[in-house]
């Protein structure tokens, strides 16, 4: 089978919806970037993918409803998977996940420990914020894995949202969100609330 042939079986295998970057094909094929390229933009233009942004591709997934789009989740999977960077929801979103907030955002909006160019998905626009606090805060989450890094990360970002009045008065979705994490992630947590969010040890301690 040629190179062009298994590059497009490989892709075709790839479930309907699924987001995947160019330079994991590459990367499985160790190499053939220019032939990769070519079957990327022939799949495109026969409306089986979906070039998302620099890199990033859609496998189009069809229904009896029409086209469903990859969901923002898909979206930062594909990215952490393929670059040096650690994202977490942000704003109402993060407080929505710990129960600390009934509102969900508009726009899909993120924290990344890198600098992350909007990414359009379909009539949505998924933001990324950055700041060195939380790169800072990330690189000091030594010997936890990545899903333990973003369950810290989280809370440490929920604490940044909330600010300390609102924290306060949603301590027990807090609490309930700090005693879900191991001992381990809940010590690690407890080092890295210093500065400005050393007032946050008193809601969970």
């Amino acid at each position: 089978m040629s190179v062009t042939k298994s590059i497009t079986e490989h892709i075709r295998q790839r479930p309907g919806g699924s987001v995947f970057m160019r330079r994991e094909i590459v990367n499985h094929f160790r190499g053939h970037e220019s032939v990769t390229s070519r079957v990327l933009e022939r799949l495109a233009a026969s409306g089986e993918l979906l070039h998302i942004d620099r890199g990033l591709w859609w496998r189009a997934k069809h229904t009896r409803f029409g086209e469903v789009l990859p969901s923002p989740e898909d979206v930062v999977s594909a990215l952490e998977r393929n670059r040096d960077v650690l994202i977490v929801p942000a704003g109402a979103r993060i407080l929505n996940d710990i129960g600390a907030s009934t509102q969900l955002p508009l726009k899909p909006r993120y924290i990344a420990t890198r600098r992350i160019k909007p990414v359009a998905l379909g009539k949505a626009v998924i933001e990324f914020d950055y700041n060195r606090a939380f790169e800072s805060t990330v690189g000091l989450l030594t010997g936890l894995s990545r899903s333990e890094k973003k369950r810290v990360a989280g809370l440490w970002v929920a604490f940044c949202y909330a600010g300390e009045n609102y924290a306060a008065q949603e301590r027990e979705a807090f609490t309930k969100a700090f005693q879900a994490l191991t001992s381990k992630e809940q010590a690690m947590l407890l080092e890295v609330l210093t500065g400005k969010l050393v007032w946050a040890r008193s809601i969970l301690v």
